[in-house]
């Protein structure tokens, strides 16, 4: 079990994480070949997706309400 200001704390790092690497990818607009975007996009979206499901998943799971996502 996570303590509930351990899981606050890894999910507000975990949304900086994802947050950060938009911006990454939003950099990368027009200042590439559309193939690296493409792969970089790719890679953005793998490492959302892992951030997603591998932390703040298992946040979510212990402590439904903290939830960024459940009123989407």
């Amino acid at each position: 079990m996570i303590e509930r200001d351990a899981a606050i704390e890894i999910q507000a790092h975990a949304l900086k994480a994802v947050e950060s690497l938009s911006r990454a990818l939003n950099s990368s607009i027009g200042k590439c070949s559309a193939e690296d975007f493409e792969l970089i996009k790719r890679g953005v979206g793998l490492s959302i997706g892992d951030i997603q499901m591998e932390l703040l998943e298992v946040i979510n799971a212990q402590y439904p309400d903290l939830d960024d996502l459940k009123d989407l």
